[in-house]
């Protein structure tokens, strides 16, 4: 499965029936995973060619999971999530540059913080307005401002 056919999904998934809900669900799950799973390889020193590959794959799921909020129905958490994903986005960019292994381990955590999250959640409650707030207190304690 690669990023363009999880994006494909997703995408297809919001304008598909109940039944399909899974998919993106799937999709965004998948994403997550790219992201942790790259991050965590770019930190263990990797040759040129795989650190190319994996700062790739974690800048391309990122963007996926940018891509896939809606703010409107979203509201704050999409916002602080968007937050979140910027954050770890200019960390992989950084550390890609100069090698910073803590701020990306910092990275690494909140993901793995809002896939913990995203696996609490049932597909087929997706679009449960008491799902986004359920959601939303899981990340209250993120506080960018002092991190980024």
């Amino acid at each position: 499965m690669n990023l363009a056919f999880a994006l494909n999904t997703y995408n297809q998934t919001k304008a598909s029936s109940e039944s399909s809900k899974n998919d993106g669900y799937e999709a965004v799950k998948y994403a997550l995973d790219q992201v942790i799973g790259s991050m965590e390889r770019l930190n263990s020193g990797l040759d040129t060619e795989e650190k190319e590959h994996h700062f790739e794959r974690a800048l391309s799921s990122i963007y996926f999971l940018q891509k896939c909020l809606d703010f409107e129905k979203g509201g704050d958490l999409a916002k602080n999530l968007f937050k979140v994903y910027e954050f770890c986005r200019v960390q992989i960019v950084e550390f890609a540059l100069k090698g910073t292994v803590k701020k990306l381990d910092t990275a690494i955590e909140f993901v793995q913080t809002i896939l913990e999250g995203w696996e609490g959640v049932r597909p087929w409650d997706l679009n449960v307005k008491s799902y986004f707030s359920q959601f939303h207190n899981n990340f209250k304690h993120f506080d960018l401002k002092q991190t980024y």
